[in-house]
């Protein structure tokens, strides 16, 4: 098995792809990152400038308003500090996972289109019978296949994070806030993050199995990961408006997998506004389902199919 692993490592490195597809996510997670952090500076900015509206009211005398504004002014300081206080102590952790994990949607997609390749290249160059050949036991090469397509998640999600941590810290010391890493909404963010990014690389190479054409299996699978997305959520929106107006709906978002991975890191919510969601972990537990049904019959087409 670690001569297979080192096989598979080694038709990945020799590739032009993966670094391709590494950079594309590096500019994926920058711009993911500023528009995070756009939006956590919007939404800190109005919780703030709620305590800075302060009217003097009519008929005082210069002394009364002098008076009055200084009380106002001690009144917005300790406003200030409990709204800040409450905000390390919860809310601005979940600003803080928002941004730890950033480039998330489209980082997912490309770890799932590298691992469709590193099953597909073996069919589309034609190297499918030789590697079978000289490895019978087809379910350790797939098995192999799927430890290489996690590394690779592993090894994205290690420098997106990096990156949204380090833009993420420099935000929080400029604005002289917590950075939220010693708290365990922004741990559970970025460790489940880490999971999501191994489960959707299990995905693709399910996709690279399932659908053998290289262009098939990659147009396929980007298409429905982002418009098959944003027709879930518009779909879902509809039917719980017109037809059924239950909640159930709506929350039946989580077990579509793009919508699952959004919501380990919260950011399902975001999307679906004030729905009373599954806890986080159900979005985990529903790509791990996925990810073994898509790796169990990916396993056994291959192990059944006739690749000469």
């Amino acid at each position: 098995m670690i001569r297979l692993i080192r096989s598979e490592l080694l038709k990945l490195r020799t590739t032009n792809m993966w670094w391709i597809f590494l950079l594309t996510s590096l500019v994926f997670t920058g711009l993911a990152l500023w528009i995070n952090l756009e939006q956590t500076d919007s939404e800190l900015t109005n919780n703030y400038e709620a305590y800075n509206q302060g009217a003097t009211p009519s008929g005082m005398t210069e002394e009364q308003k002098a008076e009055f504004e200084a009380s106002q002014a001690q009144f917005r300081e300790e406003e200030a500090a409990r709204v800040a206080k409450a905000h390390a102590a919860g809310q601005l952790a979940k600003y803080a996972a928002n941004v730890y994990t950033s480039g998330q949607f489209f980082g997912l997609l490309l770890v799932m289109l590298l691992a469709i390749l590193v099953i597909t290249n073996e069919f589309y160059h034609q190297t499918a019978t030789a590697t079978f050949l000289a490895t019978p036991k087809r379910t350790k090469v797939i098995t192999a296949k799927l430890i290489t397509a996690g590394l690779a998640g592993v090894l994205f999600w290690l420098i997106t994070t990096a990156i949204s941590i380090v833009g993420g810290m420099l935000y929080f010391g400029a604005k002289d806030l917590t950075n939220s890493l010693g708290h365990w909404t922004a741990q559970q963010s970025i460790l489940l993050n880490l999971l999501v990014y191994v489960l959707w690389a299990v995905f693709g190479i399910g996709v690279g199995v399932l659908i053998r054409s290289q262009i098939g299996a990659t147009i396929t699978a980007a298409v429905l990961y982002t418009v098959g997305t944003w027709a879930a959520i518009i779909v879902l929106t509809l039917i719980h408006e017109l037809v059924i107006k239950e909640d159930w709906v709506l929350e039946s978002a989580v077990y579509i997998p793009p919508l699952a991975s959004s919501h380990v890191v919260g950011g399902l919510a975001t999307q679906l506004g004030d729905t009373d969601l599954p806890p986080r972990w159900a979005g985990a537990l529903v790509l791990i389902i996925w990810a073994v049904v898509l790796g169990t019959v990916g396993t056994l087409i291959t192990r059944k199919r006739d690749i000469a």
